[in-house]
C-alpha cells in the first residue's frame, strides 16, 4: 500500500512540475532551481491532502494582501489549472502561497497581523537556531542559503499554525519511505522539532516530520 501511495505520489508530482514549468515560461518568470523545487514540494503535498481528504485551511490574514502582487494572476492560473487536471478544488490561500513562491517572498518579510501566539520574530528565531544546531551537530552549513529561508518559512509557519491549534496531520503515506531513505533530512527536521519545542512545549508528530525533513531536502540538494 505504501508503494502504491508513493507511486501515485511521485506521478502527481511529475504532472504539476510539468504545469507549473509551462505555465512560468508562458509569462516569462525567472525562479530559481530552489525555488522551484520547494514550489512544486508545497504544491505536491498540498494536492496530496486534498485528494485524501485531510487538507487543512490556514490563516489568510497574513497573506490576504498579496492578492495584489503582479505574479498572483499567473499563480491562479497555476492552480486552476491543477485543479481542472486533478479533479480537486485547492483552497484560494493556496494562489497567496504560489506567489510568495514565484516571487521568493519570505514570509518574515511580510507584515503580520498574528491572531495567535505565532509571530514572525519567534520564528525567525526557531530558524536560525535550527540552522545554527544543524551546523554544530551535523556540520552543514545552510546559513548562506536564503532561498532556503523561504522554502522554511512558507512551510513552517502554517505547519506551526497546526502545532498550535491541536492540527496536526496524522496520515502521511510518505512518512516511512521518507524516515528511511532521507535520514539526513529527518535528523534536521528532528533538530527542528527540539527548537520548537523549547518555544512552544510542543512536539510535531513523525507524520509532519517527514513532510518538513523535505524541504530539508531541496537545501540540501544544493
Amino acid at each position: 500500500m505504501v508503494i502504491e501511495l508513493d507511486s501515485q505520489y511521485e506521478n502527481r508530482k511529475e504532472v504539476i512540475e510539468g504545469i507549473v514549468k509551462k505555465i512560468i515560461e508562458e509569462h516569462h518568470i525567472e525562479i530559481s532551481e530552489v525555488s522551484f523545487d520547494n514550489l512544486i514540494i508545497h504544491l505536491s503535498l498540498c494536492l496530496s491532502r486534498e485528494i485524501n481528504g485531510t487538507y487543512i485551511p490556514t490563516s489568510e490574514s497574513q497573506i490576504n494582501h498579496l492578492k495584489n502582487h503582479e505574479y498572483y494572476q499567473v499563480s491562479k492560473q497555476i492552480v486552476n489549472e491543477l485543479d481542472q487536471q486533478f479533479h480537486v478544488e485547492i483552497d484560494e490561500n493556496q494562489v497567496q502561497y504560489v506567489t510568495m513562491y514565484l516571487a521568493n517572498i519570505n514570509l518574515l518579510d511580510i507584515d503580520f497581523n498574528c491572531e495567535f501566539d505565532l509571530c514572525d520574530d519567534e520564528t525567525e528565531d526557531i530558524i536560525n537556531e535550527t540552522i545554527n544546531r544543524i551546523q554544530n551537530d551535523l556540520q552543514l552549513d545552510l546559513r548562506k542559503n536564503k532561498e532556503f529561508y523561504t522554502g522554511m518559512t512558507l512551510h513552517f509557519y502554517p505547519a506551526l499554525d497546526r502545532l498550535q491549534n491541536n492540527r496536526q496531520l496524522t496520515d502521511n503515506p510518505l512518512k516511512d519511505k521518507i524516515q528511511a531513505q532521507f535520514q539526513l533530512e529527518y535528523k534536521c527536521a528532528e533538530i527542528f522539532n527540539d527548537i520548537v519545542e523549547q518555544h512552544y512545549h510542543k512536539r510535531f508528530n513523525e507524520h509532519e516530520l517527514a513532510y518538513i525533513a523535505l524541504h530539508f531536502g531541496t537545501a540540501l540538494k544544493k
